[in-house]
């Protein structure tokens, strides 16, 4: 885990007093990313799990800006096969 992603993104949403966008992105073995953008200026953010992870307690605990657990998109690239569920 790169703490200085999850600095980044803070120190970037948190002084325009925003709430990112965020979707995940999953490949078909299911290995995700989540991808924060700024609403204001398009700006991407690239975080892994565990990443992104930190990034949402430490957002909950400021309760003013960063990711709202609640904005999340889901992606998935193909359907679950049937043996999987």
């Amino acid at each position: 885990m790169d703490a200085r992603q999850v600095e980044r993104v803070l120190a970037h949403l948190c002084s325009k007093g925003l709430f990112g966008d965020v979707r995940q992105w999953c490949e078909s073995r299911y290995d995700c990313v989540y991808v924060v953008t700024c609403p204001d200026c398009g700006c991407c953010f690239v975080l892994s799990e565990a990443e992104f992870q930190e990034l949402v307690e430490r957002s909950t605990a400021l309760q003013v800006c960063g990711v709202p657990p609640d904005r999340l998109e889901v992606r998935e690239p193909y359907p679950l096969p049937p043996f999987a569920r």
